[in-house]
């Protein structure tokens, strides 16, 4: 019995030592699987179809970024598009046409398309989808700035958008170099800039004894910029509530009195309406460049670009002549995605998208893959420096391993910042510690009925606007004398029409605040 109890005794000991190793490995095991599965969508493999072009012949599945997400989510994206198309809007067009729509489908007009095509039955309501399975979405659709945004003229929401940081996004540069040769100080209101402007014209700063000088110059072709300065533009705006067209305002009439006399003196390029977006690569390049309106990050690197070439140049941000800026990055944007009505698999894709807008998934966007492009330092996301100082920029680096996608992601305004140049960080921090940033006029949402008969209106009008204010610049027609002509044949065409349109959706829109 001895024997016996002894030999039980040692059979028992070892099946619990047996028992407890393997419960220790079972446990490893476990919370290995459990920091594996941690971020996972289902415990099982999903495939989720997805339309989304892309413009360098590659899927987005393929790309390392979305390799490391499928491992993390255990979700692997299909896409449905041809590595052939790269016109996004004529692909999306004919598949909406089809009728035959993927789980996901991501578009650069979001925000139009998909709430026209998402009140019409195409697209699924996202607010009970969010709400119960998507945290990080519901947090976003939760602000009123983005729900006010992406609601729909019918109440509901019917994508996700990209997520941006609050943040100016472009600013006023001028050749310091120039100014201080000249003995100018930086201008500090219109009437100096005016004076800037007609002595770089006057003077020869760039000392080649010709007067070839072009002292604004602009890529976006056009006078948008300089009619801030007035604090006016050529589309609507509103005041306290009240939704008004700004070009048949007084301060348009002011902004282009002056726009055409800066003209007819030689102070604007006399090709803004046709050089396009070459001209600040040309003017620059030619040394002939003394000021412009544009982005921070990459006007900022003309400077070490053209050192070589235009010694001495000094093209640094100012602020803002009338101390206002209106290129107040949107921090909601039209692109985004969203989920066919079809769909078998609505729970797995708004879990999937709100893994791209989580904590994890937003590092992925902004930053591409730890220890590949980045290194976490002093716990912040830092690139390698192959990444900021390659051969290519490091957003076209980040995009060809899948980063920085056109899926809606909440974007983090330091994997700009860590490119930025000094000029490029000055800049932004000289807008934003002034608080020169004025909010623009929302981009508001319609009904079907009200968007087709808004188009129309403001088709016909915009296209006599831009044709008249042309006339005006180029001295064709006198500002003054033809003013009030030009009121009244906007109002003819319909105006108040899409005032009342576009003041009943700027209504909804704080209304969904």
């Amino acid at each position: 019995m001895k024997k016996l109890f002894k030999t039980l005794s040692l059979a028992i000991a070892g099946v619990i030592l047996l028992s407890g190793c393997g419960g220790i490995k079972n446990e490893k095991n476990a919370a290995e699987n459990n920091t594996r599965s941690e971020y996972a969508i289902s415990d099982k493999p999903v495939e989720l179809s997805l339309f989304m072009v892309r413009g360098d012949s590659k899927y987005q599945e393929d790309l390392d970024v979305w390799k490391e997400i499928e491992k993390l989510t255990n979700v692997r994206l299909k896409s449905v598009s041809s590595k052939s198309i790269s016109d996004t809007e004529q692909a999306f067009n004919t598949m909406m046409a089809s009728g035959n729509l993927p789980d996901l489908v991501m578009y650069g007009n979001g925000k139009e398309a998909f709430s026209k095509y998402g009140m019409e039955g195409a697209f699924a309501s996202l607010e009970e989808l969010a709400e119960e399975n998507a945290p990080n979405i519901k947090a976003q659709f939760d602000r009123p700035v983005v729900k006010a945004y992406v609601t729909a003229a019918d109440g509901h929401i019917y994508y996700v958008p990209g997520i941006n940081p609050p943040t100016v996004a472009a600013g006023w540069f001028i050749r310091q170099d120039w100014l201080d040769k000249l003995g100018l100080p930086v201008p500090t209101d219109v009437a100096q800039y005016y004076n800037a402007l007609k002595a770089f014209r006057e003077n020869d700063p760039n000392g080649n004894g010709k007067k070839d000088e072009t002292p604004y110059f602009s890529r976006f072709n056009g006078l948008s910029d300089l009619l801030g300065l007035w604090d006016t533009s050529n589309t609507w705006n509103q005041e306290n509530g009240k939704v008004y067209y700004a070009p048949v305002t007084q301060k348009f009439k002011t902004a282009f009195t002056n726009i055409a006399k800066w003209y007819k003196e030689d102070l604007i390029d006399k090709e803004i309406f046709t050089r396009g977006g070459k001209s600040r690569d040309k003017l620059l390049g030619d040394n002939v460049g003394g000021s412009t309106h544009d982005w921070f990050g990459s006007t900022a690197q003309f400077n070490n670009m053209l050192k070589e070439t235009v010694p001495g140049i000094n093209f640094v941000a100012f602020a803002p002549p009338n101390g206002k800026e209106y290129s107040v990055r949107d921090e909601v944007i039209a692109q985004g995605g969203a989920i066919s009505a079809k769909s078998n698999k609505k729970v797995e894709a708004i879990k999937f998208m709100d893994f791209i807008y989580s904590e994890k998934g937003s590092k992925f966007m902004n930053f591409g893959i730890e220890g590949k492009h980045y290194d976490m330092v002093d716990g912040k996301p830092t690139f390698q420096d192959w990444v900021v100082n390659g051969d290519k920029t490091a957003i076209n680096i980040l995009q060809e391993s899948g980063a920085c996608s056109a899926f809606p992601y909440i974007q983090d305004f330091w994997y700009e910042e860590q490119w930025l140049t000094p000029i490029a960080k000055k800049g932004v921090k000289l807008y934003l510690d002034n608080n020169y940033l004025v909010s623009k006029f929302p981009t508001l949402s319609y009904t079907v009925e009200e968007k087709t008969k808004l188009n129309e209106i403001m088709t016909a009008i915009e296209t006599h606007m831009n044709e008249t204010t042309q006339k005006w610049v180029f001295g064709t027609e006198n500002v003054e004398e033809n003013y009030d002509r030009f009121v009244e044949q906007i109002y003819s065409m319909r105006l108040k029409e899409a005032e009342e349109i576009q003041q009943n959706a700027y209504d909804r829109y704080i209304a969904a605040q």
